[in-house]
């Protein structure tokens, strides 16, 4: 890959029209959601832009985080209220306003909710009953604090309507946030515990986890 990143200090060349043109359909492609009308980039972008990694090394979901959604997804497709539910994965596009738009892991959708939703090649227009994240593809270089990330997100998916948000944390110390509004965000270390989604449907990722690794 050719680096694309402009060159501005001093010393250095300034871009070509053409490279500023190549420069802004790559930084489009590295546009993980829109915040505040503003992009919120792929970590290791700056990266990508210098030709040092290609796009797909920065967008894929590590093998933890990918094993984590296959074993929540199970467990989500073999319950009773499966039936209930639309089961949506795959960073789900929710188009919250005007450019503005969040990246989902798992979203989870009453089907009745559904029946005047098309399906089409777009970004959802309605909330998510309930979202499930496993960390954060997001950059948070801008962030002071990048719990700062976490809370904002939370907040606006509440705001635009979605009843829990639970945040699967994997670096570091592991744990789980759970919150039903941000004002109110529940942090437990770990992640052996019961996680209530809704009524009838709770997890405990700790036993998903172990009892994955028997199989």
């Amino acid at each position: 890959m050719v680096p694309v990143e402009e060159k501005s200090k001093r010393g250095k060349l300034a871009l070509t029209p053409e490279q500023r043109r190549q420069r802004q359909l790559l930084l489009s492609q590295l546009i993980y959601e829109m915040e505040d009308e503003k992009p919120v980039y792929y970590a290791g972008y700056r990266e990508v832009l210098n030709g040092v990694k290609e796009p797909e090394e920065i967008m894929g979901s590590s093998y933890l985080q990918s094993y984590l959604i296959e074993i929540i997804q199970e467990f989500l497709f073999a319950h009773p209220l499966r039936s209930r539910f639309r089961i949506l994965a795959s960073e789900v596009g929710v188009q919250i306003g005007k450019k503005k738009w969040r990246s989902c892991d798992i979203a989870l959708y009453d089907k009745a909710r559904l029946k005047d939703i098309p399906v089409a090649n777009k970004y959802m227009p309605i909330a998510p009953d309930y979202v499930i994240e496993i960390d954060t593809k997001a950059d948070l270089t801008k962030y002071q604090y990048q719990h700062d990330y976490f809370i904002k997100k939370t907040r606006e998916l509440h705001e635009f309507g979605v009843k829990k948000v639970i945040w699967i944390f994997t670096e570091n110390i592991p744990a789980i946030w759970e919150s039903e509004s941000a004002d109110a965000i529940l942090i437990r270390d770990g992640w052996n515990h019961e996680v209530t989604i809704t009524e009838g449907l709770t997890l405990n990722l700790g036993k998903l986890y172990a009892d994955a690794q028997t199989d």
